[in-house]
């Protein structure tokens, strides 16, 4: 175990000191960018009273969507329940028809004997 940790030791001095023996030197490079220093932010897009109406705009949207789709739906089983209603009380009609021919030759028939 010493012998690994002198090995770690020596190791990281051979690294660390040629590294900072030449991070010291004085022939630094200036860059330099061609665009300025100072970030060019559009505040058209973040400014947060405009973003506010654009949310706002865009839920009233929505809502008048979700309305829509609503009534149509409202409309479409609206319609289905009068078609069925219509379908049931015509059967009731050919059933009550059937009911009382039938009961009509029964009553012709009786006094006939």
């Amino acid at each position: 175990m010493q012998g690994h940790w002198h090995i770690l030791q020596t190791l990281s001095i051979v690294t660390v000191f040629p590294m900072l023996l030449l991070s010291c030197g004085s022939d630094r490079v200036n860059v330099e960018f061609k665009t300025s220093r100072q970030i060019y932010v559009d505040d058209s897009k973040t400014d947060p009273d405009k973003l506010n109406k654009e949310l706002e705009y865009d839920l009233r949207e929505a809502e008048k969507k979700r309305r829509q789709k609503q009534r149509e739906a409202e409309a479409v089983t609206k319609a289905k329940t009068e078609q069925k209603a219509k379908e049931g009380q015509k059967a009731e009609e050919q059933t009550s028809k059937e009911e009382t021919t039938p009961s009509e030759e029964t009553e012709q028939s009786t006094p006939q004997q």
